[in-house]
């Protein structure tokens, strides 16, 4: 069950992969346009590569909060992350292996989804929102 301070902060979460969700979209259209299915599909993939993973670890490492619940904060931040690699791996191996995909596409989708990590705090400050310059 999920308190009502976890919902925050998993509403934040949630947020950066809608924003991030919009940025695989977006590549995935500019590589459909520009050069080809193959590569729209392909940019999806490594899309899904990252966003599944991250989504499964926002669920679970935000699904407790509090001072009284450290340990389950901490296990769900180690079993989050934990599965989050593992499910990274297992997409890297399924869309690798299994599907003829454009590397290019793949790799650059995947690329600028962990920048976009990086630099989210750039962009979102607070559980409300994006920040306004």
């Amino acid at each position: 069950m999920v308190d009502k301070l976890a919902k925050k902060s998993q509403k934040s979460g949630l947020k950066l992969m809608v924003f991030q969700l919009l940025i695989v979209l977006t590549i995935a259209l500019i590589s459909t346009v520009f050069f080809s299915v193959k590569s729209g599909y392909s940019a999806l993939a490594g899309g899904v590569t990252f966003l599944l993973p991250n989504i499964v670890f926002v669920l679970m490492a935000f699904a407790h909060a509090g001072a009284r619940q450290t340990k389950k904060v901490l296990r769900g931040f180690y079993a989050g992350e934990a599965i989050k690699l593992f499910l990274t791996v297992i997409l890297f191996v399924v869309f690798l292996k299994y599907i003829p995909l454009v590397l290019t596409a793949f790799y650059i989708s995947f690329v600028l989804l962990v920048l976009s990590q990086w630099l989210a705090p750039f962009f979102f400050y607070n559980n409300d929102g994006i920040k306004h310059v």
